[in-house]
């Protein structure tokens, strides 16, 4: 495997959707609404499974530990006997089956998993439990939402009794949704815990190319209920790996070991005059947003962060280029802080 990273990465990452379900529930399938905040909020395997099925479809199948093989869901004792078919049977014990796990699924370097291994290596613990270094919180809209009903009819047709007669047939349709949700996800990789499983920069280059394109571009991503998603921002802050500091009147080197947190609590949306409620929101037209926490947030880290990544959707980079990137630019000049548009979508 390559090198582990050595920096730790905080990111953000907003995109919306229109007329669809960003994660139904296990019962009903129906956009998951605090009933306290009105807020509708999307779970942390949602998007790992876009980021999946992407690095499926450019990277193949074979290097995903969490998957589905044709249609039918494999559990990772199988997925793991699998994959070990071909390696000899001296080597598939204690830390060189960890080793060579970690070395195939791309995934698993990613994000962890839990693998009750009772010949894994005493530093991964009874269980054999991988820490993911990369963590990420639930996401949540930027604003109160409702949830609507679309109601339909599908039509099919099925043969008739009579030889080679064919009859159409139809049924009605129901899914729930909510009419427009901008979604925000805040995430952290670790560099402590990328030593433990070998995540090095250029798994975290697939990562975030997979974050962007996983929402839009995947299978999973052009259902009914997703197609219209779109990703809008996306701001990777990378820290320096070690920072100096004088201690007893000296000067020494210590490990940078900071994160912002919670950045997504920092991003404030606010409706325009004429769509007045957050609830009446329809498209990215009707809200403005305003960085000016995250800006201060990020000035006062400045000392600590190495450079800053950014993509934004066209439109996106139409209302808010000036008001986020130009104005960090302008805050960490000082610093002489890289800020890097990554342009994902290879739009420049």
């Amino acid at each position: 495997m390559n090198e582990p990273t050595k920096n730790r990465n905080e990111f953000l990452f907003l995109y919306d959707i229109k007329n669809g379900n960003p994660n139904g529930d296990p019962d009903e399938n129906r956009p998951r609404i605090d009933d306290v905040t009105k807020r509708c909020y999307v779970t942390d395997v949602r998007l790992k499974r876009f980021v999946r099925d992407y690095l499926i479809q450019t990277d193949g199948e074979d290097q995903m530990l969490v998957t589905k093989l044709g249609v039918k869901t494999v559990n990772l004792t199988d997925r793991v006997k699998e994959s070990l078919e071909d390696i000899e049977e001296d080597k598939i014990k204690g830390e060189v089956l960890m080793d060579t796990l970690l070395e195939t699924f791309t995934d698993l370097r990613m994000f962890g998993s839990p693998l009750a291994f009772k010949s894994a290596p005493d530093k991964w613990g009874e269980t054999g439990k991988v820490t993911g270094p990369i963590q990420i919180n639930f996401g949540e809209t930027l604003h109160n939402v409702e949830e609507v009903t679309f109601h339909g009819t599908s039509i099919f047709r099925s043969r008739g009794e009579a030889e080679g007669s064919e009859q159409k047939m139809g049924t009605f349709t129901t899914y729930y949704a909510i009419p427009y949700g901008l979604i925000a996800f805040h995430g952290v990789s670790n560099e402590n815990a990328a030593k433990m499983t070998g995540l090095s920069n250029d798994d975290l280059e697939k990562f975030k190319i997979a974050l962007w394109k996983g929402v839009r571009e995947t299978s999973s991503a052009h259902t009914r209920t997703k197609r219209d998603q779109q990703p809008r921002l996306l701001l990777n802050i990378v820290y320096k790996e070690k920072i100096e500091i004088e201690e007893n009147g000296v000067k020494k080197e210590v490990p940078t070991e900071y994160h912002i947190g919670a950045l997504e609590e920092k991003v404030t949306l606010t409706p325009t005059a004429d769509v007045r409620e957050e609830i009446n929101i329809r498209t990215f037209k009707d809200y403005t947003l305003d960085f000016s926490r995250l800006i201060t947030a990020v000035t006062i880290a400045k000392s600590k962060i190495d450079r800053i990544e950014y993509c934004l959707s066209p439109e996106f980079a139409d209302l808010y280029k000036t008001a986020l990137i130009s104005k960090l630019e302008t805050a960490l000049k000082e610093q002489n802080v890289d800020i890097k548009n990554l342009d994902i979508d290879r739009l420049g």
